[in-house]
């Protein structure tokens, strides 16, 4: 708590000296707003700490020695109780006769370097009934964690007899439980972070709402903005950075670099290229070629025939479905390392450069068309745009599926940046933006529907070209070429330019006999766009219940969801004055075109991607194709009503309104990505961590 208190001295003195030199009401709320923060840290916060304060609450040793057994046995050369596995043991005490308020398990781990999770549960009697409260304690304790061994208990008065019972989450975990004590106080968990939080994002709502500097128009305010710009995107790529290299092994981020196997992007379609074939190296075992038909799941399955899962099978070879645009990278590095390029770090990469044009697209989208709206509106939308695009659950589960997503994410946001600084008809960027989209769609066939946009686009700046040929040749000649060698790569595999072999994967589901129903496709549309979130107060706080809408038939669900972009985004809700503005608009051919250009990449083309989803399923890594496009059209929404309102007042609701709304989204997504990349199976400790910092009763 010390360095709590001088980190709190020396920012108050900072800001003491800040104000002396320039008058700021906004640094004035936050040296007040820091001195609540410390305070609720220190008491609020730690209310367990304080447990014992009031009462009478005597320390008790409750040894294993001393315990009556229920499926184990006492140990001596281990010092306690053994736990192992997922088997549950109990120990029960009788004639504890005391008043208990918290209670300490002292636990050793005999494997330091693992982490490992165990649930603990208490029974016990008081003076108000004969017969034991089930589950007065119920928690968790994590290895490296001291403060997951302390809980709290409310009874009332005295207790009569305890009986705690432990098992551990996974078969593989182990460790061994020495004693348990009553009524040991718990000790203060600060959490700096906490208090950064609490700081920053009461300072900025602050702002929003009384802040001069923040009500200046953008034209007006481009220092800070600037500065916004570089800080949010740089705090959005540290924490990419750090999502992906936390599920690295310590000590293994540079063995990374030297992979001797990868997987289908990243070692099969490198090898079969180097090897001068479209097809996989592989050999489809002859049972599987000997099926009626190969593409059932559930024969391959009882059969125990072999096939590479998720890998598509054609004329008795196999083939990749996924894109060949990341073999850029990922063919020279084994050409000259020898090794497989790393997804997860291919991941990250894509995902970074991704975060960075989008934060960089968003910028000139709004300085090219929106500079009278506020500096408030800009930051807010900054931060919802990068918080809800949907990349962070690619950085959250860094596989070779996420590989092919993240990199036509970064082709995409790369390629719109460039064409929209081409609307000035540059002929570098149009080749650019033109070359971008077309590795788009070289990453991820879904793209191909963007680039049709993209054409449209150059169509509509055609006008503004003093030089016609010129332009045009650099518009779609990238996309021609880039195309013509995605149309033979499609013929050389499946003898059609068109077809890029989805229906002949190994996968959950037979594609080629599966059936379309609508009401298969509505229940994609009901979870990306209006699944709403679940506030609990306890772990995991947010949650997001997948729905089939009480349909029967199958649909695949993959494992994680979150909430429906609605929700994620509420700006979305924009939309719905979606036709208010384009009356406001000058002329009805103005409106048109209005409509068109923002409403196909926006609104229909996302749409398309979201419906044609029912024959994959759903699963969260495809928000990244189409809620950013999707946000971007109810900005321009928003933006434009707010640059046509008169009123003060609602000019001031309006910032109000984005600012917390930027709020909202950033503890909606940031909780559910959190739990997302680090499952409480797998990530005990990241889950602790979770538990402490919302908990207050934890």
């Amino acid at each position: 708590m010390i360095f709590l208190i001088i980190f709190f001295a020396v920012t108050e003195t900072a800001v003491y000296l800040i104000r002396r030199k320039r008058k700021s009401h906004t640094l004035k709320f936050a040296a007040k707003l820091l001195f609540a923060a410390v305070l609720l840290e220190i008491t609020v916060f730690q209310y367990p700490s304080y447990r014992l304060v009031f009462g009478d609450y005597p320390h008790k040793i409750l040894y294993t020695s001393d315990a009556e057994y229920g499926n184990c046995q006492y140990s001596e050369s281990a010092g306690g109780i053994e736990l192992n596995g997922t088997d549950e043991i109990s120990l029960v005490y009788r004639n504890i006769d005391a008043k208990v308020g918290t209670v300490h398990v002292n636990v050793k781990y005999p494997d330091d370097d693992k982490t490992q999770c165990f649930n603990f549960f208490a029974d016990m009697t008081d003076e108000t009934g004969y017969y034991y409260r089930m589950k007065i304690i119920e928690s968790q304790f994590v290895s490296g964690s001291k403060t997951s061994c302390d809980s709290m208990v409310n009874l009332s008065g005295k207790t009569g007899i305890a009986r705690f019972r432990f098992s551990g989450l996974s078969d593989e975990n182990s460790c061994v439980i020495e004693s348990i004590e009553l009524n040991k106080k718990i000790p203060f968990d600060i959490i700096y972070l906490r208090v950064l939080i609490i700081e920053v994002i009461g300072t900025f709502i602050y702002a929003c709402m009384k802040s001069e500097t923040m009500h200046i128009s953008v034209k007006n305010s481009r220092k800070v903005c600037n500065t916004a710009l570089a800080a949010i995107t740089s705090i959005a790529v540290c924490c990419v950075v750090l999502m992906v290299i936390s599920k690295i092994p310590q000590g293994e981020f540079l063995n990374r670099f030297r992979l001797t196997e990868g997987d289908q992007i990243t070692q099969e379609l490198v090898l079969a290229f180097e090897n001068g074939q479209v097809n996989l190296l592989d050999v489809p075992d002859e049972r599987l070629l000997e099926m009626e038909n190969p593409y059932d799941t559930a024969s391959r399955y009882y059969k125990n025939i072999p096939a590479l899962w998720d890998h598509l099978l054609y004329n008795g070879k196999y083939y990749s479905y996924y894109g060949i645009a990341p073999l850029i990278v990922f063919l020279p590095y084994h050409l000259i390392t020898g090794y497989f390029f790393p997804t997860d770090i291919a991941v990250m990469i894509f995902s970074c450069i991704g975060i960075v044009f989008l934060a960089l697209f968003y910028d000139r989208l709004v300085k090219r068309w929106f500079g009278k709206i506020p500096t408030v509106m800009y930051i807010s939308g900054l931060i919802i745009i990068l918080a809800s695009c949907g990349i962070w659950f690619l950085a959250g589960r860094p596989k070779f599926y996420e590989c092919a997503i993240s990199s036509g994410f970064a082709c995409i946001t790369a390629g719109a940046y460039l064409l929209i600084k081409s609307e000035k008809v540059n002929l570098l960027y149009v080749s650019g933006s033109s070359v971008l989209f077309g590795l788009a769609v070289m990453c991820r066939p879904t793209l191909v529907l963007y680039a049709l946009c993209t054409c449209v686009y150059y169509i509509t700046f055609l006008k503004k070209a003093e030089r016609k040929v010129p332009y045009l040749i650099s518009a779609f000649l990238p996309l021609v070429i880039i195309g013509t060698v995605q149309m033979c790569y499609n013929y050389a595999r499946f003898d059609s330019v068109f077809d890029f072999g989805i229906q002949y994967s190994l996968t959950v589901n037979d594609f080629i006999h599966t059936e379309y129903h609508v009401h298969q496709m509505l229940i994609g549309v009901y979870n990306f766009i209006f699944a709403s979130p679940v506030f609990i107060p306890d772990y995991p706080f947010v949650k997001t219940p997948f729905s089939q809408l009480g349909i029967n038939g199958y649909y695949f669900n993959d494992t994680g969801n979150t909430s429906g972009i609605l929700f994620s985004s509420p700006t979305v809700f924009a939309y719905i004055f979606s036709v208010k503005a384009l009356k406001s608009l000058s002329d009805f051919k103005s409106g048109v075109k209005n409509s068109v250009l923002v409403g196909l990449p926006c609104v229909i083309m996302p749409m398309i991607i979201i419906c044609v989803s029912w024959e994959s399923g759903y699963s969260v890594r495809y928000i990244a194709d189409f809620s950013w496009q999707i946000i971007c059209g109810s900005f321009i929404v928003l933006f434009f009503l707010y640059t046509r309102t008169k009123k003060y007042s609602l000019k001031r609701i309006f910032c109000t309104a984005m600012g917390l709304t930027a709020v909202c989204t950033l503890f909606v997504n940031g909780i559910q990505v959190y739990n997302f990349t680090f499952p409480q199976d797998y990530y005990p400790h990241f889950a602790d961590f979770l538990r402490r910092f919302v908990e207050i009763l934890y």
